[in-house]
């Protein structure tokens, strides 16, 4: 009896396992923003309207899981912020947030 060769091996363990895409630019922005007002709800719910933007900024890099999702960070101005502070406030869920963000 013989064995089969490594290549021969590899070669089917390729053809019968998919292959995992990498996260697209969408669904990394959907995770960082969804990271990041997790992060914040704390901080709205004791300071209130004092979040300034530099701190979401802040926040949002810290959180970003990959230097690709960062770029995302970029993109909360100050209607952004106020929006995720007032919704905190209300106590709605993070991901809803950030989809009326049109970040998921």
């Amino acid at each position: 009896m013989h064995r089969p060769s490594l290549l021969v091996l590899l070669s089917v363990l390729i053809a019968t396992h998919a292959f995992v895409a990498p996260p697209s630019q969408a669904t990394l922005a959907c995770l960082t923003c969804i990271a990041t007002v997790k992060g914040l709800e704390p901080r709205v719910l004791n300071e209130g309207d004092d979040v300034a933007k530099h701190e979401v900024k802040a926040l949002c890099l810290k959180e970003a899981p990959t230097p690709a999702a960062e770029a995302s960070c970029e993109e909360y101005g100050d209607d952004e912020v106020e929006v995720i502070i007032d919704l905190i406030k209300k106590d709605v869920p993070p991901k809803t947030i950030c989809q009326q963000l049109k970040k998921c």
